[in-house]
């Protein structure tokens, strides 16, 4: 839904074509002067510490700064960012440490700062505003209300001085229009204002209808949709700029190994996703040093990325990589897992156990130590890289592995910064055979040269300050990561992974989970907030304890996932349509609760939920687990149906509920050489719509035996580890090695399986 009320397109007009008062003229751009720190300087989140100092008189979120704006009859500026936000940094340096700037705003206007990563609820309901006003959205989010917290106008980032022939407005141009509205227009601007949050919160009813049957011919639209919008030279989906957006590859992926779905559907499916990933895995987006990958790349090839790194997105893109390494088993694609998850070890874990959320695009200048600047720890000038290796061989293979030039590879665009001008990107454009043949190397010498060259960048890099590290401990990201390493133990045989994902689900039940409410508190820092869990805190922790019981055996694990879960239920889940709500009821939200129905660059919440519910009632043999998942894909079929790459993540739970599970039990003691032989096969073969299950003669077993009577009785075979894989508890013949079990693994993933009653 857009919109043009006559203030916003009054003011939209006014802006873009602008004649303003004395006022707006003298604020005039000036280097930041030092002030005393305001009210954010008690904050605990990073990013509102980092404007502490501004001479802005910011407000945290809270009554207090709306009370004040209906004493004083002001509107209000809400800005919403995050502390390792390039752009949220530019605009702080530009504006919001401008002596004349923060004036002007502390005589005009109650300014409040808020860290989108710790109040999502807040973000959420101002972004949708600005996203239906302009077309788009992003960050820093500024967004003008009234006393009563009311949308008047809102933008992303605005500049200090107008830009010809951009059409955008300066900042100061903004504030001068909407101060010369509020007091010489108020009333009407008011009434407007009304109209207009009338509108958004009681849009329009849809004219369609759930859709009462839920079968593979959706998924099928969704692989045509993506086929459609796929860019088969580069990769990924559509142009500039382009985010990994792994849900849409995980979809894709376990759609390829589904022969429910049509061969050639599967064929696009795991071309479009192994393609996007392999080009991923080489271009700048990745950290070829350091492992892990930037938020997005800036370009349509993937060369020149945003530098800034968050823990979302190596969780999911490990789990993406591992399910494209499970079908073809391309060695870049496992190692792109691997050095991902090792990243996140070395540089993201606290000592305690959990995992930080973020590090920033911009770092200090390596050249220049008073200064920092986009990219400035991971790039690399032609002078201060060719003298590190020592070596011309060495020097001249790794130019042309790593894509670099004497005056830099960055390309041109309009995303082109000059910070960037004169360094190169690490990135690979010939593949390493090639590469090889052109050095007269054997691929064994090469790939030595290749070690060389890494760790000599890495030791280099050590020497350099690293980019600003958010430290804040976000219990739904950390979901995700746990999710990422315990599918890295299982995949890539690598316990200790399984080891810093229970320390992390530790850490969380330790510290942010109230054992007599079953309750989340949203994030730690220092402390734990004051701010309690939404529904995305709930969903994704319960993925990471599913899959981390399928890695450990460990039931504690799912008996917690089954505790989270009837909590979401009680507090976010619409029991007359169906679908989580994103957050509770809050008088501080005057917007009326939403249902999260995009996966972006994280899946929804509801995505993630309803695949939740349909594993969950695998299982435990939960009918009402898999009554509600049914309701909430039923809630938003008509959606997916008319535009069906809306909800990929969503689409992942339909096998779930339309098939049967391929259950695999393991009989055994979990530790054992037998059965980790036996798991070893289990986890190299892809399978879709699978459930893992221990009967370990022990607490995972008791705990199962009380949800399937099945699992009462199923023992090792002569005191070997056993196998036994089944479709609702009929199971074929036992098998104790790892070759009959592959052979049966593989005869069980080509099979169709419709769901009996």
């Amino acid at each position: 839904m857009r919109f043009s009320l006559l203030p916003l397109l009054f003011l939209t007009i006014g802006l873009c074509q602008p004649t303003f008062s004395k006022a707006s003229s003298e604020i005039q751009p000036q280097e930041p002067m030092p002030h005393s720190s305001n009210r954010l300087a008690a904050s605990q989140s990073p990013y509102l510490l980092q404007h502490a100092d501004n001479p802005v008189n910011w407000y945290p979120w809270g009554d207090e700064a709306f009370e004040a704006a209906r004493t004083q009859n002001k509107p209000v500026l809400i800005s919403i960012g995050y502390s390792t936000c390039h752009w949220c940094h530019v605009m702080n340096r530009e504006s919001f440490s401008n002596t004349d700037t923060a004036t002007y705003l502390n005589e005009h206007f109650i300014c409040i700062k808020v860290d989108r990563e710790e109040r999502p609820d807040v973000d959420r309901v101002y972004m949708k505003f600005v996203q239906q006003l302009t077309g788009s959205g992003g960050w820093p989010l500024n967004v003008w209300l009234t006393p009563d917290r009311k949308p008047i106008y809102g933008g992303t980032y605005f500049p200090p001085q107008s830009q010809a022939g951009s059409g955008r407005p300066s900042f100061p141009d903004i504030l001068s229009r909407i101060h010369d509205i509020w007091t010489s227009d108020q009333d009407n601007l008011l009434a407007q204002t009304d109209r207009l949050f009338e509108k958004l919160n009681h849009p329009s009813p849809s004219n369609s209808s759930p859709n009462s049957t839920l079968d593979n011919s959706i998924r099928i639209d969704a692989i045509n949709a993506f086929h459609s919008a796929f860019d088969e030279l580069n990769g990924g989906f559509g142009g500039e700029p382009k985010f990994p957006s792994p849900g849409n590859l995980t979809f894709l992926l376990h759609a390829a190994i589904d022969h429910n779905i049509p061969e050639e559907q599967r064929t696009a499916a795991l071309d479009m996703a192994t393609t996007t990933l392999e080009k991923i895995a080489a271009g700048g987006i990745r950290d070829h040093i350091g492992g892990g990958f930037h938020r997005y790349a800036v370009d349509r090839q993937w060369k020149l990325p945003h530098y800034e790194k968050m823990l979302y997105d190596q969780a999911l893109l490990v789990s993406a990589y591992l399910d494209a390494w499970l079908i073809n088993k391309n060695p870049t694609l496992k190692d792109a897992a691997h050095s991902t998850l090792n990243y996140l070890l070395r540089d993201m874990q606290d000592s305690e156990g959990g995992f930080f959320s973020a590090e920033d695009a911009e770092s200090i200048d390596p050249l220049n130590p008073s200064a920092k600047r986009e990219g400035a720890f991971y790039v690399w000038s032609w002078d201060e890289f060719a003298p590190l290796l020592n070596d011309d061989s060495l020097t001249t293979f790794a130019r042309d592995y790593y894509t670099l030039t004497q005056p830099g590879n960055s390309p041109q665009g309009p995303y082109h910064t000059e910070d960037l001008q004169g360094f190169n990107t690490l990135r690979r454009e010939i593949p390493l055979e090639e590469l090889a043949t052109q050095h007269a190397l054997t691929l064994e010498q090469a790939q030595g040269y290749i070690d060389r060259i890494n760790q000599t960048l890495f030791d280099e890099r050590t020497t350099r300050t690293r980019p600003h590290l958010d430290d804040k401990i976000i219990v739904a990201w950390n979901g995700l990561a746990i999710s990422a390493l315990a599918r890295g133990a299982q995949h890539l045989d690598e316990p200790r992974f399984a080891a810093a994902a229970a320390q992390a689900a530790t850490f969380i039940k330790t510290k942010l989970y109230n054992s007599n409410t079953h309750t989340l508190t949203r994030l730690y820092r220092n402390a734990p907030s004051t701010v309690q869990g939404f529904a995305d805190d709930y969903a994704f922790l319960i993925t990471g304890l599913i899959d981390l019981y399928e890695g450990t055996a460990n039931p504690a694990w799912l008996i917690w996932a089954q505790e989270l879960q009837d909590k979401q239920i009680e507090l976010f889940y619409d029991q007359e349509q169906g679908g989580f709500y994103s957050s509770l009821e809050s008088p501080e939200i005057v917007f009326a609760r939403s249902k999260d129905d995009y996966d972006g660059a994280i899946p929804s919440i509801n995505s993630n939920s309803t695949n939740n519910l349909a594993r969950l009632a695998q299982i435990l043999g939960n009918e009402t687990y898999a009554q509600k998942a049914r309701q909430s894909l039923t809630y938003f079929s008509s959606l997916i149906s008319r535009t069906p790459r809306q909800m990929p993540s969503l689409l992942d739970a339909i096998p779930r509920l339309i098939n049967s599970p391929t259950q695999i039990v393991i009989a055994g003691n979990p530790n054992s050489e037998d059965t980790q032989a036996l798991l070893k096969t289990i986890n190299s073969t892809p399978i879709p719509n699978r459930i893992l299950l221990y009967a370990d003669s022990g607490p995972s077993q008791e705990f199962l035996a009380a949800h399937h009577e099945f699992l009462k009785t199923v023992t090792p075979i002569k005191n070997k580890a056993t196998a036994y894989i089944c479709e609702n508890f009929v199971c074929q013949l036992p098998a104790t090695n790892p070759k009959t079990l592959e052979d049966q693994l593989n005869e069980r993933a080509l099979q169709k399986h419709p769901k009996t009653d």
